[in-house]
Formats: C-alpha cells, sequence, structure tokens
C-alpha cells in the first residue's frame, strides 16, 4: 500500500477504482476492492493519517478529539424547535476528518439495529437489503471476543472478521451490571442487543481491541501496506466529481492551494457521509435542479440530494451515585489511570465506560415493529465540563445545574455518579442539507428540523421517566442513584410532568452523531430516491455512494456497525458488476 502523507498525485494518475472518504465505509470499500492485485484503488482523504494524533487510540480520551484537526466541526442552523438552552440554538456535529473518519473519534459502540430495520429497507424497494441478508455481511466483518462465547444467540455473532467487537472489556464497572438487574426488576428481557430480534436491556459491545480502539482504519487499512495496487491519499480535499455527458470519469481535489484531477476508468465511490457526499455530488451537478440554478451550477441529474436527512437525537440525563466503580471522566484521565492505562492498557481509560444498554418502546405507538427509544448507560457523571471546548455554550447559566456544569473542574474530579442518554430511534422529524455557497470550502447548510414533529418530543419525555422509573430500582438504589434537578427554571410545574419534560427536551437535546440518508436508496419508480439499490446514482454511470446516507430510514440504534457493513455489502455489490475477485473469506461463527 502506498501512502501519501505530504505527498501528490502525478498530475497524470489514473484508477480503477477511487473512493473518496476513508471513514466507516470507505475504508472498509477500498482495502475489499483491492483485495484482487489486478484492480488500482484510491483511497482519498481530506484529514490527515490517524497515526498523527495517539489519542484516537485511546478510548478514554474520546472527548478530547473533538474540535480539533481531525473533526469537521459541523454546526446545524438555528433549531427553532429545540437546542433552546446552546448558544444560537445550534447543534454541533463532529465529524471524523481523518483516515477511519468518524470512527476514529466516536464513541466506538458496536450496534447492529433491530432486524425489522432492514426488512423495512427492503420493503421500501431495497432488494437484498433485508435483515438475512444483512446479517451475513455483520458475521462478515466481526471479529467477536466475547469470552461468554455470546450464549444467547451465538449463531449471530462472527470470528475473524476484520473488525474486533467486544464486550468485555478491559474494564467494565459492577454498576452497568446492575443497570441491566434494573431493567429486569421493571419486568423487561435481558437480552442479546446484538441479536437483531428483541427488546430489553443487556450488554453493549464496542470496537476496542486490548484496550485500544479498532477504527477501520485500524482494520481494513493498516494491516494491508504490503498491497501494491492500494493507495491512500491524505490531506486532500475533494471538490467535485467530473461528469462528461452521462458517466463519471474522475475528480477534482484541492492538495494546499493547488487544484488537481484524478481519473478513474471504472468508477468514482463516494463515502463521505451524510454531509460530504451530498455536498460534493450537489457541487458536481447532480442535486435538485431547483438549488442547484439559484447558485449557478448547471444540473446533469436532477435528484432529491440532500433530503431524508435523519439524525438520533438525544438527551444526557445525569445523577449523582455512590460507590467505588461509579467513575467519571475526569477521573479517568487522572494520573493514576493514565499510568495503569501506559502500564498494561487496562482500567477506564481502556473503556467507552458505555457497557450496557436498554432498546425499548414507549407505547406511544401500538404495534412498533421496533424500539423507538434507546437508554445507553454511562458509568460516568460528567462527558466534559464547561470549560472544554467540545460543549456547545449554555446560553442561560442557570441552566447549568441540570447538566450538573454547576460544580467546578476540581469537584467533577471527585464526583461519583453516572449518565443515563435518552436516544429517539426513529424520529418523525426531517430535515436537508444544501449548498451554502459554490466554494467546496464552505460548509454546507445543514438543517436537521429537529423536533418539528411533536411526536418525538413525547418519546423523548417518555424516555425520561423511564430513567426515573430505573433509579427507584433496587438495583440501583443500593448506589443511592438520585438524579439531578430536572425542574425547568421559572417552571410552575413538577418535575416530570407532560410541560416541564417538554421544556427539558426542548431545550438540552442534541445530536448522538447519527446523521443519514441524505442519498436515500431504493426502488427507481420512487422519486424520494437517489440510488439503486446497488448503490449506483440514478441517471448517472460510474458513480456510486456507499455510506451512511444510503440509509432510507435510521436504524435502532448507534450506527456505526450499519455503516460497516453497507461498506462491506457495497464492495460485493461493485466487485459482481466489474467481476473483481474477493479475497478474506466470510468469518466463521461463535
Amino acid at each position: 500500500m502506498t501512502t501519501l502523507e505530504g505527498k501528490e498525485l502525478p498530475d497524470s494518475s489514473e484508477f480503477d477504482f477511487i473512493v473518496v472518504g476513508a471513514g466507516s465505509s470507505g475504508c472498509v470499500v477500498a482495502s475489499r476492492l483491492s483485495e484482487d492485485a489486478n484492480v488500482s484503488v484510491l483511497l482519498i482523504e481530506a484529514g490527515p493519517s490517524d497515526t498523527t494524533d495517539p489519542r484516537i487510540d485511546v478510548p478514554g480520551y474520546l472527548a478530547l478529539l473533538q474540535k480539533t484537526e481531525v473533526d469537521w466541526d459541523f454546526k446545524t442552523e438555528r433549531q427553532p424547535h429545540a437546542c433552546k438552552a446552546f448558544r444560537g440554538q445550534v447543534s454541533t456535529w463532529p465529524r471524523g476528518k481523518v483516515l477511519g473518519g468518524s470512527s476514529a473519534i466516536n464513541g466506538m459502540a458496536y450496534v447492529r439495529g433491530h432486524k425489522a430495520d432492514f426488512d423495512s429497507w427492503e420493503k421500501l424497494g431495497c432488494q437484498g437489503w433485508g435483515w438475512k441478508s444483512v446479517l451475513t455481511y455483520f458475521l462478515k466483518l466481526e471479529n467477536d471476543l466475547s469470552s461468554d462465547k455470546c450464549t444467547t444467540h451465538p449463531s449471530h455473532h462472527g470470528r475473524g472478521g476484520p473488525l474486533t467487537v467486544t464486550k468485555n472489556q478491559n474494564f467494565r464497572t459492577q454498576i452497568s451490571r446492575e443497570f441491566i438487574k434494573a431493567g429486569v426488576e421493571l419486568g423487561y428481557d435481558e437480552i442479546d442487543t446484538n441479536s437483531g430480534e428483541l427488546m430489553g436491556f443487556g450488554d453493549k459491545w464496542a470496537n476496542i481491541a486490548d484496550g485500544k480502539r479498532c477504527s477501520t482504519a485500524t482494520a481494513y487499512v493498516h494491516p494491508y501496506q504490503h498491497r501494491p495496487n492500494f493507495t491512500v491519499l491524505t490531506n486532500a480535499h475533494v471538490t467535485q466529481v467530473q461528469i462528461d455527458g452521462k458517466q463519471a470519469t474522475g475528480l477534482w481535489y484541492r492538495y494546499g492551494h493547488i487544484n488537481r484531477f484524478i481519473r478513474a476508468k471504472r468508477e468514482v465511490v463516494l463515502s463521505a457521509g451524510s454531509i460530504g457526499t451530498p455536498q460534493i455530488m450537489m457541487l458536481s451537478g447532480v442535486g435538485p435542479k431547483k438549488h442547484l440554478e439559484q447558485l449557478g451550477i448547471q444540473c446533469v441529474a436532477d435528484l432529491p440530494v440532500g433530503e431524508n436527512l435523519t439524525d438520533h437525537m438525544s438527551l444526557l440525563v445525569k445523577a449523582t451515585a455512590k460507590g467505588s466503580d461509579a467513575v467519571t471522566l475526569n477521573a479517568n484521565l487522572s494520573q493514576e489511570t493514565a499510568l495503569r492505562y501506559k502500564r498494561d492498557r487496562s482500567g477506564p481509560m481502556s473503556s467507552n465506560c458505555a457497557q450496557s444498554t436498554a432498546l425499548l418502546q414507549t407505547g406511544l405507538e401500538p404495534g412498533l415493529p421496533w424500539p423507538d427509544i434507546q437508554v445507553q448507560f454511562l458509568s460516568k457523571f460528567y462527558t466534559v465540563g464547561p470549560e472544554e471546548p467540545s460543549v456547545t455554550g449554555i446560553a442561560d447559566p442557570r441552566l447549568q445545574r441540570i447538566l450538573g456544569h454547576n460544580f467546578s473542574r476540581e469537584e467533577r474530579m471527585r464526583k461519583e455518579g453516572v449518565t443515563f442518554i435518552v436516544t429517539l430511534l426513529h424520529p418523525k422529524s426531517i430535515g436537508d442539507i444544501k449548498l451554502r455557497s459554490t466554494d467546496p470550502m464552505d460548509a454546507p447548510i445543514i438543517d436537521p428540523h429537529y423536533f418539528e414533529h411533536a411526536h418525538d418530543v413525547k418519546a423523548m419525555a417518555e424516555g425520561v421517566r423511564i430513567v426515573k422509573r430505573l433509579t427507584e430500582t433496587r438495583a440501583l438504589g443500593q448506589y443511592q442513584v438520585k438524579l439531578v434537578d430536572l425542574t425547568m427554571p421559572d417552571s410552575n410545574c413538577s418535575e416530570f410532568s407532560d410541560e416541564n419534560l417538554d421544556a427539558l427536551v426542548r431545550y438540552f437535546s442534541t445530536t448522538l452523531y447519527h446523521p443519514s440518508g441524505t442519498c436515500k436508496m431504493g426502488s427507481t419508480d420512487d422519486p424520494t430516491t437517489v440510488l439503486d439499490p446497488r448503490l449506483r446514482v440514478r441517471g448517472i454511470g460510474g458513480l456510486r455512494v456507499v455510506d451512511a446516507s444510503i440509509m432510507p430510514h435510521l436504524t435502532s440504534g448507534n450506527t456505526n456497525a450499519p455503516i460497516i457493513m453497507i461498506g462491506e455489502k457495497g464492495a460485493d455489490l461493485i466487485k459482481e458488476d466489474y467481476n473483481v475477485s474477493s479475497g478474506l473469506n466470510i468469518g466463521s461463527r461463535l
């Protein structure tokens, strides 16, 4: 593999396949295509190599990666119905700008989703994307190291794949196990949360190998440096796909201050994510004709690019606790835990501290085939404090109390507690992405339209009520778990009333970093789709999309695992279309 870090490609360069974006899908696609020695592959990334920041490898440092050179640091437009506690009523959207993409800066959670998610995709016209089909690719990509052999559903977990998946991390708190017992105490089932079939409480898998982050760069790119047909170009910002007639023939990219062209002999594959991919497509003339013409861009394919934007909204509910294993992230960063991690990569810094989760139904929509709320449990009270740059500023100082920011940094270092992350899994509010200008260096206009649909607020409020019931169980009671006061300032309503929870949700909910759907796949008869089920751009030859933007709707849980699966399946679709041979086998089951 040729890695061009701080170097340029010759002007006459050409490759069989050019993959744009070295993220959760892009690394997978490029690596799989390069398995055929007769095929030349270029993986091009706007950010630097993941080796430039050693903090990427350390799970406990994940919050410190935001607002650095490896983060795009996007921001939404003002949200009239949400983010009311934050300055400007905007949500910060961290996205990975580095080899490995968002898999190099995220929380490392591995949640496949519910089987009904994928069966629904198939019913919407995405042939070959049902649960039975995608399960094959989950098995292919996984190397599950869970020592209990996944006894609940052993046939549903893979061994021997590139990506390390484990739920037995080098650090596990007892209180995270008691969270599962609390759910059982309330009448829910204890489940294998990656079986795809059930709803309830269970352990949470993570992409952590031997106490280190396992990104897609780690799993799919670095091990294959011996392949002479695999080239990785970093610090190269793709600005436009060259489309001649109705055929993609290559792309333009900016390296430093110079614009350069690379030719694609077979196909350009966009894997730049739900923000980057639609931006590149629209700059290339593929998108809503009216919007493009307003900016003076000639439309070569009138498609709903940038529409159907959906994201998981989340609310962090903090609680104090008593117990030696109820830790805080700031404690994770202490000298003692740092030395422990350096010694044998164990302890709090070897974990994302999100070791348990619940996939539940609120009951607001009887007959739903999937969970509509996720509650993730973190064995820590604070993610970051108000002085850390990754936190969106709080407009009203009276609101600091609800986020727990009214404590000093020294107090937070000593504070024991836990955090419940309430997440809306299937929002009814749908947003869009548009170009801000024709300058490819300008961030696009991101408007998720959070909470435009009132149902979304009600579902989130029910999730908070579930959290309240969990804190009243014997399992968590032994730790004296007590929620912070959630009463809004100037409120005359009780803490868990509809009125107070409505305000709480609208003020404090923000992104869980799961944007998707902006290049929707589906039937070619469906005017809302951009791609066919083989991920080919409608009406344009030699152009395909393989990333989170293809999702017709969100999956039930953290999205990194489905996005990696999309990369695996997308690579196979390309191989089939071009008769490219395969390499690694599918992996065994536990």
